[in-house]
C-alpha cells in the first residue's frame, strides 16, 4: 500500500485515535473530508488484523479492499435465514474471518439493511469469538448518509418495506445505534480553496438551498443542450442501460476504425468485479476514463482523457491518450492482481490467486451516478450533464 499524504487536523487525529482504540464507530463526513484517506492511514499504522470491505467493486478498489459479497461468500439474493443455516459457509475467507480483529465497511450509505443483517450473522458465526456480538471484532462503518442510498429493485420493494423501515443499514434488525458512536469529519479538502463551491455543495447535501443558491445552480442549466464532440462532457445517468446506450451512440459517431481489446484472465477471479470491460471496444477520438493511478503520476483513477492514436504490437494494444494537461501518454495493458487475504505471522497478507489484464480505461461520455460514488475528484472534467434524473 502506498504511503498516504495527509493534512493532519485535530478532528482527523481524534478520529484516527478512535480507530486505533478497537471500539466500534460510525465515521461520517461530507464528500472530500478525507474519510478514505483516514482509512488508508489507519491501515498503514495499525498492528491489528484489519480488512476493508465495501458494497461495490469500485469503492472496494479505492480503499484496496474487497466487496462485502466476496469477503463473506454471499450471492445475489442471500438471506439472513440462509446465513444462519448450516448450509452457509464463507468459503475461502473463513480462516481470515476467524483471525480478524477489525472490519471496516466503506461507503456504508449503500449497504442495504438486509446485507448488514447478513454480515452481522456471518461474523457472529465465523468471527474469532463465535456467539459474541460481531464475532468479537471491531466493526467500523464509514460513509455519508446524505450520499447515495442502497438500491432496492422494484420487485423487492414491497417485501422490503414489510421487513425494514428503510433500506439503510441503520434500519437493520441487528443494528443498535448506541454501539456506533458518531465521529464526523468536517473539513473539506477536495474542493479546498473554492469556498463558493463548498457552500453550494453543502446546501444541496442537507437541503438548505437559499433562493440565491438555487439561482446560481439554475443559471448552469441549458435545456436541450448537446455537447460538442470535441469537448469533454461527462453525463451522469441513473442506470447502466442509459449510460451504455449513450457511450455506444457517441462511439458510433466517430469516423475511425473500431478497436477491440479482450481481457486476459488467469487463475481464480471468482467474486472479483473488474473495473475494465472484459471486451473493450473503442476508437481514436473516444472519450475515456482512466481506471488506475499512473506510477509516473501522469493521471489518476478518474482522469478523463481522449484516445488520439492506437497501434498493435505482439504484446497487445499501445494507445496514445491526450490528458487534461495537454500532454500525451502511451497506455498499455494493466494487470489487476486478484488477491485473497491470508493470516500469517500475526498479520493479514494478501495472496495473489489470479489476474485480470486489460487496457486501464473505459468509455466515459456517460457513467452511472452509483459508479461515480467514491471515485476521486475529476479535475480533468469541468463539464457535467445530468441525464434521466427525473
Amino acid at each position: 500500500m502506498r504511503s498516504t499524504p495527509i493534512t493532519m487536523t485535530d478532528e482527523f487525529d481524534d478520529a484516527l485515535s478512535r480507530l486505533h482504540s478497537g471500539k466500534n464507530l460510525f465515521l461520517t463526513g461530507k464528500a472530500g473530508t478525507g474519510k478514505s484517506t483516514l482509512i488508508r492511514t489507519y491501515l498503514e499504522q495499525t498492528q491489528r488484523a484489519s480488512l476493508v470491505a465495501a458494497p461495490t467493486g469500485i469503492a472496494a478498489l479505492n480503499v484496496e479492499g474487497y466487496t462485502i459479497h466476496r469477503l463473506f461468500g454471499f450471492h445475489s439474493g442471500t438471506t439472513v435465514e440462509q446465513v444462519r443455516s448450516s448450509e452457509y459457509y464463507p468459503g475461502r475467507f473463513a480462516k481470515v474471518l476467524k483471525r480478524l480483529e477489525t472490519l471496516i465497511i466503506d461507503e456504508a450509505s449503500m449497504v442495504r439493511a438486509d446485507l448488514f443483517d447478513c454480515l452481522v450473522e456471518a461474523l457472529t458465526r465465523f468471527g474469532p469469538k463465535p456467539g459474541h456480538r460481531f464475532g468479537g471484532i471491531q466493526l467500523v462503518l464509514v460513509g455519508d448518509l446524505y450520499q447515495l442510498p442502497p438500491v432496492v429493485l422494484e420487485p423487492e420493494s414491497e417485501y422490503f418495506s414489510t421487513v425494514y423501515e428503510s433500506p439503510f443499514f441503520f434500519s437493520a434488525n441487528t443494528f443498535e445505534t448506541s454501539e456506533f458512536p458518531v465521529v464526523e469529519l468536517t473539513t473539506v479538502f477536495r474542493q479546498l480553496g473554492d469556498d463558493r463551491l463548498v457552500s453550494l455543495l453543502n446546501s444541496v447535501r442537507d437541503g438548505s438551498l437559499t433562493p440565491e443558491s438555487q439561482q446560481a445552480l439554475n443559471q448552469q442549466v441549458r435545456s436541450g443542450f448537446t455537447p460538442p464532440l470535441d469537448e469533454r462532457w461527462l453525463t451522469l445517468t441513473t442506470t447502466n442501460r442509459i449510460a451504455g446506450a449513450r457511450n455506444k451512440r457517441m462511439l458510433e459517431k466517430l469516423d475511425a476504425p473500431l478497436h477491440t481489446s479482450e481481457a486476459k484472465i488467469t487463475g481464480d477471479i471468482t467474486g472479483f468485479e473488474p473495473l475494465a470491460d472484459k471486451k473493450l471496444q473503442f476508437k481514436d477520438g473516444a472519450q475515456v476514463m482512466m481506471l488506475t493511478n499512473d506510477p509516473a503520476d501522469r493521471w489518476v483513477n478518474g482522469t478523463i482523457a481522449e484516445v488520439i492514436a492506437t497501434s498493435t504490437t505482439d504484446a497487445g494494444h499501445e494507445v496514445a491518450v491526450k490528458l487534461p494537461s495537454g500532454t500525451t501518454a502511451i497506455v498499455t495493458a494493466h494487470k489487476w492482481h486478484v488477491t485473497r487475504p491470508e493470516f500469517s505471522d500475526g498479520t493479514i497478507k494478501h495472496e495473489s490467486v489470479g489476474s485480470f489484464v486489460q487496457l486501464p480505461f473505459k468509455l466515459s461520455w456517460a457513467i452511472t451516478i452509483h459508479k461515480s460514488q467514491g471515485e476521486p475528484s475529476r479535475k480533468s472534467c469541468r463539464r457535467l450533464m445530468c441525464g434521466s434524473v427525473g
